[in-house]
């Protein structure tokens, strides 16, 4: 695999977290997401051990990071799908849900989580950050990678 098209896709997939992180925060601040977000969840209840490490003030960008961290890994991987597909416009939103997919069948069992119990609009707003997620992995600068 080329080093510099598995680079770029890293960096794009922390943009895409960035804008998660963003498109998240406004809806808390709306009162559209009352439950803490999948990174909080995992930071509170599949790592408690090592967060309890992280001092108080550093906890919210110790789960950023660890959310931009998992980002990057997704950009990565999305380089590895084959480029006949990543051309179309909506490979990088499909990529997106099926992230958001494997992370509630996924890695939520996986960790011993019990599903999330979400109102409707909150499952949108989640579904949403992901296919914004994906639209900038799959688009940034108007070209797949």
């Amino acid at each position: 695999m080329d080093s510099g098209r598995f680079a770029a896709g890293a960096l794009r997939g922390v943009v895409g977290a960035m804008s998660m992180t963003g498109y998240r925060t406004l809806a808390a601040e709306f009162g559209m997401l009352d439950q803490g977000t999948p990174p909080d969840r995992i930071a509170d209840e599949a790592i408690p051990k090592l967060m309890a490490a992280v001092p108080e003030s550093m906890r919210p960008a110790v789960v950023d990071l660890l959310h931009l961290g998992y980002g990057a890994l997704g950009g990565a991987v999305y380089t590895a799908i084959p480029q006949r597909w990543r051309r179309h416009w909506a490979s990088g939103p499909v990529y997106g849900m099926a992230l958001w997919l494997g992370y509630n069948a996924g890695i939520v069992p996986l960790l011993g989580l019990h599903p999330d119990r979400r109102r409707p609009h909150e499952v949108a707003m989640l579904a949403a950050d992901h296919v914004l997620y994906g639209l900038v992995i799959g688009r940034l600068g108007g070209r797949p990678i």
